[in-house]
């Protein structure tokens, strides 16, 4: 590109094709809105500072974009949806029955590292349901992202399952704060392990219990049942720990058959994100090494921010990196109708005709590209050609005439001379 403004780094504009792609994923989204009964809202890309980066995680507070408006406040595009949802609930929705449903579609910001799946301006999707602490409304969400994976058409996917309720019960049960435990699972979600298990030994904590950190993030796999009497078993001495790991057990318990066989336990997982208190998951496509999405219980992030006690588990898939695996696996963004039509004029006289003929044809659910460029009809069907579309319409003075008009197929390269009825039923 020479000349002129670029996109700022780590943005994009997207062609149209980019944007068909991400408006298919974005409907797939909102359908399982509708089947689930989660009612999309609209939050504001600017938000308070204080309100996101309260449990935001170390991380994403340095990556916030973070500014002054012209009123002195402190805000900050969102750098993800939660905490917007959850500030949307207490002002809006408090004395609602429960549960309560919330979906939402929305771009965020963060001043990451641009990569391959990585931008500063992205889109998730959301499910976030309020008022339930029982298992099945974790199960609900997980079931949420299988259906959305199916529904995208991936055959091999995973989804990876740990439970910060152990990790932090472990910790709170030895004496670990709530800001030291915070920067252990910071490093965790890293995937810096030694350096957690380094970090804990400084801390003063026991040899016993340095022995059964590392023991139990040793812990992963798909053997759920060998994991679990492990993890039991490490955990004895830890009620909190054994409490939660009681409730990831149930989870999973209430899982079908069909989906455990997708699932790898991982008790070393830990997500960026501090309001995290039970369940917590990602999932991913066989071939593509990034998470699609991500998600799981936030039980105390709407007390922090006012409300009353109120327990909520969600999740949020990424959409560009969807499309991203889409089309590494060739999967088809939809059926696309292979009807295109464009309609030429071959005179000033008779475009009044032409134009009413287009618009039945977009009344019949037809799509119509009008000429507007006062090509001839050779260069017409030339462009027609090399643009994709299956259909020509011609009309001259005396196609007007009669009321008639020429049908041309270009894939089959035969023509007819027909009523505006019967090309309807022939683009049918």
């Amino acid at each position: 590109m020479s000349g002129g403004f670029r996109t700022l780094r780590g943005m994009r504009d997207y062609l149209p094709d980019d944007t068909f792609k991400l408006n298919y994923v974005k409907g797939v989204v909102r359908r399982l809105f509708v089947l689930f009964g989660y009612g999309e809202v609209i939050t504001p890309t600017v938000e308070s500072y204080s309100l996101l980066e309260a449990k935001a995680g170390e991380e994403i507070r340095h990556r916030m974009y973070v500014f002054d408006d012209m009123g002195g406040r402190r805000v900050a595009l969102r750098p993800e949806m939660t905490p917007s949802v959850a500030r949307f609930y207490i002002n809006h929705l408090l004395s609602s029955p429960k549960p309560v449903r919330l979906g939402y579609i929305a771009n965020c910001f963060r001043y990451d590292e641009p990569q391959f799946g990585r931008y500063r301006e992205f889109w998730q999707g959301g499910f976030e349901l309020f008022g339930s602490s029982d298992p099945v409304a974790d199960v609900e969400i997980l079931s949420v992202a299988e259906m959305l994976v199916k529904c995208l058409g991936f055959k091999e996917y995973w989804f990876k399952l740990g439970h910060m309720g152990v990790l932090k019960g472990l910790l709170s049960d030895v004496g670990v704060s709530d800001r030291d435990q915070n920067s252990l699972l910071g490093l965790l979600d890293k995937g810096r392990l030694n350096e957690a298990l380094d970090s804990l030994s400084s801390l003063g904590v026991s040899d016993k219990c340095l022995y059964v950190v590392r023991e139990l993030f040793s812990l992963k796999g798909g053997d759920v049942e060998r994991l679990f009497k492990a993890a039991e078993d490490l955990l004895a001495d830890y009620p909190s720990a054994l409490s939660a790991l009681d409730n990831f057990s149930m989870i999973l318990s209430l899982l079908a058959d069909d989906f455990m066989g997708h699932v790898s336990v991982d008790f070393s997982f830990a997500r960026g994100l501090e309001y995290y208190t039970g369940l917590i998951f990602e999932y991913f496509v066989s071939g593509f090494k990034l998470a699609l999405g991500g998600g799981g219980r936030y039980d105390g992030l709407i007390s922090l921010f006012g409300g009353p006690s109120t327990p909520a588990v969600g999740f949020a898939p990424g959409l560009d990196r969807i499309v991203l695996a889409m089309e590494e696996k060739n999967l088809p963004f939809g059926v696309s109708s292979r009807r295109r039509v464009l309609l030429v004029p071959l005179a000033r006289s008779v475009i009044p005709y032409s134009l009413s003929i287009s618009n039945v044809l977009r009344d019949n659910g037809i799509p119509v590209e009008f000429e507007v460029m006062d090509r001839s009809l050779k260069r017409s069907l030339s462009y027609a050609s090399s643009h994709s579309f299956s259909h020509v319409i011609i009309v001259g003075k005396r196609e007007y005439a009669d009321g008639v008009l020429v049908l041309r197929d270009l894939e089959a390269n035969v023509q007819w001379i027909c009523s505006l009825e019967e090309a309807i039923r022939k683009l049918g």
